[in-house]
């Protein structure tokens, strides 16, 4: 199993609704690898620090010592959007960062029943760029592919995110601006209102 894969520990982060947790279950069937779910375990381990009308806050700093424990073999793919805030370098030896067009990615958060300001927080850290930049800040560009997964089917994702994992390409996604996108179309209001702060 798990032919060609150069890395034995695997992150993918990215916004909420990006993909993650699919392509995780995906790369766990073709590796063999164990799925390290980072909200699950935040919630099974008890690193709750509280709850709002958004859903739970994690306690970042009992979530690190857990997932220390939890990576201490190799074999997995640890998932969430937390994972910059708190794995290491000396964890993660590769990181796959999904992106999402956010007109696209607000649709998808609609569908899960998002409450508006909750797609808007969500949105909007995509549009900034909040996961990709932190990432990049905490691990460098050299230990990440980043996967554009807008308009791609779940095995699309799953093919490139293997090419990446076998070291046959890389893709920094330096050249991925939201930001741009949601200013030319005149919407920054629309993701951005007054009324968010």
């Amino acid at each position: 199993m798990g032919q060609g894969i150069l890395f034995k520990r695997v992150g993918i982060t990215g916004s909420p609704g990006t993909g993650k947790k699919t392509l995780a279950k995906g790369l766990a069937l073709y590796t063999g690898y164990r799925v390290i779910n980072i909200n699950s375990l935040c919630i099974s381990k008890g690193a709750v620090a509280g709850r709002d009308k958004y859903g739970i806050i994690a306690n970042t700093k009992k979530l690190k010592n857990i997932v220390h424990e939890q990576t201490k073999s190799d074999n997995f793919i640890i998932v969430g959007h937390l994972l910059p805030y708190i794995t290491t370098s000396s964890i993660i030896q590769f990181i796959i960062i999904l992106r999402c067009n956010p007109y696209i990615l607000g649709e998808r958060l609609k569908l899960r029943n998002y409450p508006e300001k909750k797609i808007l927080m969500n949105v909007g850290a995509e549009i900034l760029g909040t996961s990709y930049f932190d990432t990049i800040k905490k691990f460098g560009k050299r230990k990440i592919h980043v996967i554009e997964t807008s308009s791609k089917k779940p095995k699309e994702t799953l093919n490139e995110a293997l090419v990446a994992l076998s070291g046959k390409t890389g893709y920094d996604g330096s050249d991925i601006d939201w930001l741009g996108l949601v200013r030319e179309k005149g919407d920054l209001r629309r993701f951005f209102p007054d009324s968010y702060y």
